[in-house]
């Protein structure tokens, strides 16, 4: 019975690991979107809905993961003989998993300042756009005033 629960673990842990290569690759459309300009905001939204479901299939997993693993932490400790080398399977894939962890956290910082870059660059052409529409205002109203001569100045002598 403890050897089928160690083995639902493998596959959970086998599970999450393709997840969290899907969640790569989510990540690098990410930093495609971001940096792209303009930016687009609907696309930036649907690749964070997806990659938020797969954030929500790895917590499933994880939870999953503990539950079972309280199941048989109690016998597995008592015989670590038995189960050795489902155990040292285990220890490999959440090694895997820990290493795609940090992969995806440096993608997640990259794609933050990526991002943060993005927002910076559509901040500064807005304000670029405002002035230049207060400076077209300007110049529109100070030509309105050159063009209209006050009637008093008029010289009625012809």
């Amino acid at each position: 019975m403890t050897e089928d629960y160690i083995q639902i673990m493998i596959e959970s842990l086998e599970k999450k690991l393709t997840v969290l290569d899907k969640i790569a690759e989510v990540n690098k459309r990410q930093y495609e979107v971001s940096s792209a300009q303009p930016f687009d905001t609907e696309q930036y939204d649907e690749v964070m809905d997806e990659k938020g479901k797969l954030i929500d299939e790895v917590n499933s997993l994880d939870e999953g993961f503990t539950s079972i693993y309280e199941l048989v932490r109690d016998e597995v400790n008592a015989n670590p003989a038995q189960y050795r080398d489902m155990v040292l399977k285990l220890q490999e894939l959440v090694r895997k998993a820990v290493d795609k962890g940090v992969e995806i956290e440096v993608q997640e910082k990259r794609n933050k300042n990526s991002l943060e870059a993005s927002m910076a660059l559509s901040r500064k052409a807005l304000r670029q756009k405002r002035v230049s529409q207060n400076v077209a205002l300007q110049y529109y109203k100070s030509s309105q005033k050159i063009n209209n001569v006050d009637p008093q100045l008029m010289d009625k002598k012809k």
